[in-house]
């Protein structure tokens, strides 16, 4: 569906044991405690996501139209709350990101009643991913890789009063590589470049063949 590239950066306390875990640009700063094996985070993130979409219309007989291919992207900032549990080699994370929100997307005249926008939006929410880390002998070096998840709520107003109900839930991946690092006063500080991908989503407007059916696909 669309690409998203994250730069992290996270702040660690350890308590004397060993410590565990679109147009596309992001940041984060968190700050976290390890104890054991267990380390909690919670971060600020600046995202850019960004997706080409494609709408197919068709006639009444059912004949293809038209096709019409826009790309955009949208940059948004969320929280992000973490938790790793592992050792100074690998680690196993999973990450969880408040709900944040693309701009409304309008076209038509909102002037007139002949001619009134359609007009939608979507809210994102429960992002999720689940990763697994590998620490590199190398100045404090890790790579990482997972699978992403996020819930997705479309808001849509048309001038035909049909709508386009998208899908509950998207899936894709995660992969990043980053830098950690432990200070004397038992913080540790963490920079990280972070990329995602998501399925493709196709929906239509809801109506029979013969009444003009069009299909958008993201």
């Amino acid at each position: 569906m669309g690409q998203f590239l994250k730069i992290k950066l996270t702040i660690k306390k350890s308590l004397n044991m060993k410590k565990v875990l679109l147009i596309i640009f992001a940041g984060m700063l968190s700050f976290s405690q390890a104890n054991a094996d267990l380390t909690i985070g919670l971060g600020y993130n600046e995202a850019v996501f960004a997706a080409t979409g494609q709408e197919r219309n068709h006639d009444e007989s059912g004949t293809l139209k038209t096709t019409v291919e826009e790309y955009g992207a949208f940059n948004e900032e969320y929280a992000t709350i973490f938790v790793e549990a592992g050792n100074d080699v690998a680690a196993v994370g999973i990450s969880y990101a408040s709900s944040f929100d693309t701009p409304e997307n309008v076209s038509g005249d909102e002037r007139t009643l002949t001619n009134a926008a359609n007009r939608v939006s979507a809210d994102f929410s429960a992002f999720t991913n689940i990763y697994g880390l590998v620490r590199i002998p190398l100045g404090g070096l890790y790579v990482k890789a997972g699978l992403a998840s996020v819930d997705v709520s479309v808001a849509n107003t048309s001038r035909s009063g049909v709508t386009y109900t998208a899908p509950e839930d998207l899936e894709g991946w995660t992969l990043g590589i980053g830098w950690d690092q432990q200070l004397s006063n038992g913080f540790g500080i963490r920079a990280e470049i972070q990329g995602h991908e998501f399925d493709d989503v196709e929906v239509n407007n809801g109506v029979a063949a013969t009444g003009n059916i069009n299909y958008i696909k993201i």
